[in-house]
């Protein structure tokens, strides 16, 4: 027979839960900095390259160098996690409910992004803005999921930014 919990353990278990969560949050927040860093000086590289070729007066290579310009930085970006990835596999971590909903968020902004991406390519437009304001609401949902508030406020940076 199943023990009905306690209107206070009940609250025990969903605050430890988010403290899981945020301790979680914390210690990955090397790939928060990574993809912060990486989107904050992918868009920066990529104005600078659409500046240069529209001062040359190259309008046609604007777009494939955009898209060139994010591709090296994202993939430099997968190549770093993977690495980090590899190396953090040694220690066990406690998974929350809160934590695999923050990486469906995550996987589906990833999603979001390559679709986004496709179009972009398909209509001729740059992804810039786009990507940082998918980026900007995986980011928010993230950190306020746990009310982690240097998460919050990269959030707002990123909407900023698009």
């Amino acid at each position: 027979m199943e023990k009905s919990l306690t209107p206070e353990e009940s609250l025990q278990i969903i605050q430890r839960s988010i403290s899981h969560s945020r301790r979680n949050m914390r210690d990955g927040s090397i790939y928060y900095l990574l993809w912060g860093w990486t989107l904050a000086l992918g868009a920066i590289a990529n104005y600078s390259l659409i500046s240069y070729f529209i001062s040359i007066e190259k309008y046609d290579a604007t777009l494939y160098g955009s898209l060139l310009t994010w591709s090296a930085f994202v993939l430099g970006a997968m190549i770093i996690q993977y690495a980090v990835l590899e190396r953090q596999k040694k220690g066990t971590k406690v998974k929350t409910h809160l934590d695999r909903y923050i990486t469906i968020v995550w996987i589906s902004a990833g999603v979001l992004i390559a679709l986004i991406v496709f179009l972009c390519i398909k209509v001729s437009t740059f992804p810039t803005p786009f990507i940082l304001g998918v980026t900007a609401m995986a980011t928010a949902v993230s950190g306020l999921m746990v009310n982690f508030r240097p998460i919050i406020a990269g959030s707002l940076v990123f909407l900023v930014a698009a």
